[in-house]
């Protein structure tokens, strides 16, 4: 009959044996948080860089943000004196204006790219993935500040560049608009204004979007807060979205999912029906006409030929 070892203390057999213990050094490293990293570089240029221990870039990037601010505080202050300059050395305050909107339009650019950039250099320096921040109201709290900002707090990259992209419209548009109408008497008669009239008719075209972009945005970034399930990425979400649809139907599958978002636009279209029947239209009508009399009297063209055809259209759809 063959022998059967029977170990009468384990804790006495297993003693001879090293054991090794878990320190912080072994555990792996979850490396640099990317919602920091963004959310410092959208504070000022080069923070998340610096915080990616990438020092040289990010103080480049400083410095490029100190330089543009900078020269466009001293462009207030010293703003008479420019004029004379720009005038001595042929350049039309046209000229100089249609420049400094690029110039603004390209460091909004800018601005967002040096946030996604220490985004994802962060994301690729991490061991692990990164799921979003645990706060339920920060991404909320900072979609409202800036489109995209609470996207990327929740792990949607993405989803966060595209909304990125719409602040960075949204806010020219909030800038261009008003400045245009104040230096619009100062400016020549050049080519220069009516390229200048050409961009301040898609600001306007574009600003009724802009609270709409806003509000989205944050809910976005508030309802996947709440959701951990819905920080996956917008792809992957898009092909589930499409497995439940073939798999269980439009009802079952898919608008569970959506229905709140479904609800808010029927919400918003309700508004605008009352609205466009309720005497707002009338209210609506008056400052456009009241619009285009001042622009006509500023000498702009384009905008107030416009004006005339929406008024028109309003017209019609009333009858």
């Amino acid at each position: 009959m063959d022998k059967v070892w029977v170990i009468q203390d384990p804790d006495e057999q297993l003693k001879g044996y090293k054991t090794r213990r878990l320190t912080k050094e072994t555990l792996p490293s979850d490396g640099k948080n990317p919602a920091a990293a963004y959310s410092l570089s959208i504070i000022f240029w080069g923070g998340g860089q610096i915080y990616n221990d990438q020092r040289g870039k990010g103080l480049l990037f400083l410095f490029t943000m100190i330089i543009l601010f900078a020269g466009t505080v001293l462009s207030f202050v010293y703003g008479e004196y420019l004029v004379q300059v720009l005038l001595s050395h042929k350049i039309s305050i046209a000229d100089f204006f249609l420049i400094a909107e690029f110039l603004f339009f390209c460091a909004l650019i800018f601005w967002t790219y040096n946030a996604g950039d220490a985004y994802h250099k962060s994301i690729k320096a991490r061991t692990m993935p990164f799921a979003g921040i645990k706060s339920r109201a920060y991404p909320f709290l900072c979609s409202l500040l800036v489109p995209g900002w609470g996207q990327f707090l929740n792990g949607q990259p993405i989803k966060g560049s595209m909304y990125a992209g719409f602040s960075v419209l949204g806010i020219f548009s909030l800038v261009s608009i008003p400045s245009v109408l104040r230096v619009w008497p100062f400016l020549e008669a050049v080519k220069s204004r009516f390229l200048i009239e050409e961009i301040f008719v898609l600001t306007v075209l574009f600003a009724p979007f802009i609270p709409l972009v806003w509000l989205f945005g944050s809910f976005d970034a508030l309802q996947v807060s709440l959701d951990d399930i819905k920080k996956e990425s917008f792809f992957d979400r898009i092909t589930y979205a499409n497995n439940r649809r073939r798999t269980q139907g439009w009802v079952r599958g898919v608008y569970p999912h959506i229905k709140t978002t479904v609800f808010l636009a029927l919400f918003l279209t309700f508004l605008v029906i009352v609205i466009d029947s309720s005497s707002l239209k009338n209210y609506y009508c008056d400052q456009l006409m009241y619009a285009q009399a001042r622009l006509q009297e500023r000498g702009m063209t384009i905008v107030p030929e416009i004006i005339n055809r929406v008024l028109s259209l309003m017209v019609l759809a009333g009858k």
